[in-house]
């Protein structure tokens, strides 16, 4: 059962392989994105990890930086050097002996589109041996990638088309939608590299209602009051239906933590969904923390 958790970080939508996204969005055609940076440099969230099928627990770590033009990035597989102004999201899930590293790297702005990916990486690692290594850049709409897995090293490149997003943390790109409404809705492109696929998904992120939710950082703060929170359903286009992820993004602004400043559209809790002999389960994250610099 151990290996259910291997599907974790914006984990397998309808049965998919694991990916999590940034977005790249038009500001001027669609007026959807928005910089959640701007009185503050950095962004760092804790949530815990459960595994409602095999029961097993973890830690999932966000940290969010920005950087501005010029900038060496020394947070990333490898170093980046002279690098536009933009923002750098990494992601580091413990699950047991099981570990996920992310990150990209998104330029803040390119002509007339906000948060656009530039690099990206992704690494597995299992009782401390790497199973999965994969990094990538992108030169326009294309994504061009090198994987290894097993020892195996292979490489090639995946066209996307119109909205697209990259294959790292997507949930909390999503912060930056202004737009949101109990009617929100887009569909966007993602180029997805795993272990066994390479190829480019069709998704859909739709908000139909809002939702109390009280996690472990919400009732430290106010332990008699759930968070609203909008409620974010992200499908994959396919043949066979299957269930959402679902993400809680704070309809205010909440304080942080350790400070007096506020974070936009926190996302509270997310559920990514395991279907096991025919019933539903999910991996849940609670926020636990939050804390800006």
């Amino acid at each position: 059962m151990k290996k259910m958790v291997i599907i974790l970080v914006a984990i397998l939508v309808l049965g998919a392989v694991a990916f999590s996204l940034v977005a790249c969005n038009r500001a001027t055609t669609q007026g959807q994105l928005s910089n959640f940076l701007v009185d503050h440099a950095e962004e760092t969230f804790e949530y815990d990890v459960k595994n409602e099928l095999t029961n097993e627990t973890g830690t999932y770590i966000v940290h969010i930086k920005r950087f501005q033009k010029g900038a060496t990035v020394e947070d990333f597989l490898e170093p980046i050097q002279n690098v536009e102004k933009g923002i750098l999201v990494r992601g580091s899930l413990t699950v047991g002996t099981t570990v996920y590293e992310t990150g990209c790297y998104f330029n803040l702005t390119s002509g007339t589109s906000l948060m656009v990916p530039a690099r990206s990486y992704r690494v597995q690692t299992e009782n401390g041996n790497e199973t999965f290594r994969m990094s990538g850049y992108y030169d326009g709409a294309t994504f061009h990638y090198e994987k290894v897995v097993g020892g195996n090293t292979s490489s090639g490149s995946i066209k996307v088309s119109g909205t697209y997003f990259d294959n790292n943390e997507f949930h909390q790109a999503l912060r930056t939608v202004t737009t949101y409404t109990t009617s929100f809705s887009f569909s966007f492109a993602v180029p997805l590299v795993s272990a066994t696929e390479n190829t480019s998904v069709s998704l859909t992120a739709s908000c139909k209602s809002t939702e109390g939710i009280t996690t472990p950082f919400t009732t430290a703060l106010n332990p008699e009051n759930s968070v609203n929170c909008y409620r974010v359903e992200v499908s994959r286009s396919t043949k066979v239906a299957g269930k959402s992820q679902i993400l809680f993004y704070a309809v205010d602004d909440m304080k942080a933590s350790n400070s007096e400043l506020t974070i936009k559209h926190l996302l509270v809790e997310f559920r990514e969904p395991i279907t096991h002999e025919g019933d539903t389960f999910y991996v849940v994250y609670k926020l636990k923390s939050a804390t800006i610099n």
